[in-house]
């Protein structure tokens, strides 16, 4: 583990002392214990609350992002944005980079990401509805964000997006996937773009091209997208022979 991860994980502790460092061993460091926490996100009332938390941290933080559990048995089994091994579904990994890139920390992915799912979860169970936008899970989210981020309709459209991004990079001399016509440049989406790539690794940038090209396959296979054979086959061969 790096020194780096070591202070973040020490700065963690001392922000939220109920939380416990369990052990440090390769590939992953695991803290436990009561994650409590007061918020009020936007104009929402502030709802102060305490959860008994497990979060582990891949030492490859912030390339790998942590996942979380909730063992104090608080959050029902049947709650959507909960996966069956018990961890919490966070939201759509590059949403959750998003969330805490001004803050880049162990403690603001906390701060961001964590607590304001905590939040939600404790909105919900008072008034029945979240207080924020949801998306789908899987594939279907992934691809549903890249629409949202970018202002586009087209789902081939986004995944020409990620396709760009994973293997060339943010180029500003590159036609706009848009569909436009233009240089990125001299696009409207430009700024969009340049985000996305900057929140991004190699690994999660694969990871949404396999995830978005994933949901255009399975919308192209109930009859709800024409997707060119051609495209699929250079896709795929792009995928196979790219290190995973």
């Amino acid at each position: 583990m790096t020194a780096a991860l070591e202070t973040e994980i020490a700065e963690l502790v001392a922000a939220y002392p109920r939380l416990a460092v369990v052990h440090l061993r390769k590939p992953e460091a695991v803290l436990a214990g009561t994650l409590a926490f007061e918020a009020s996100p936007g104009d929402l009332e502030t709802i102060s609350a305490s959860f008994d938390i497990e979060l582990t941290v891949p030492h490859a933080f912030p390339r790998e992002l942590p996942r979380a559990k909730e063992t104090g048995g608080r959050i029902r089994a049947d709650y959507e944005h909960l996966f069956t091994n018990g961890t919490l579904c966070l939201g759509v990994p590059i949403e959750q980079r998003r969330a805490f890139f001004e803050q880049p920390s162990l403690l603001g992915f906390v701060d961001q990401v964590l607590i304001p799912y905590l939040y939600g979860y404790c909105f919900w169970q008072k008034y029945g509805r979240h207080p924020f936008d949801e998306a789908a899970h899987g594939a279907e989210g992934i691809l549903d964000h890249y629409l949202d981020v970018l202002g586009l309709d087209d789902p081939l459209a986004a995944l020409a997006a990620i396709r760009l991004l994973y293997e060339h990079g943010y180029r500003n001399d590159h036609n706009c996937p848009c569909g436009s016509g233009r240089r990125i440049r001299s696009c409207c989406h430009r700024k969009a773009l340049r985000t996305l790539y900057e929140h991004h690794t190699p690994e999660t940038l694969r990871y949404d091209t396999e995830a978005i090209f994933e949901a255009c396959l399975t919308r192209f296979e109930r009859g709800r997208l024409s997707f060119p054979r051609p495209m699929r086959r250079e896709l795929r061969r792009l995928l196979d022979k790219r290190p995973s």
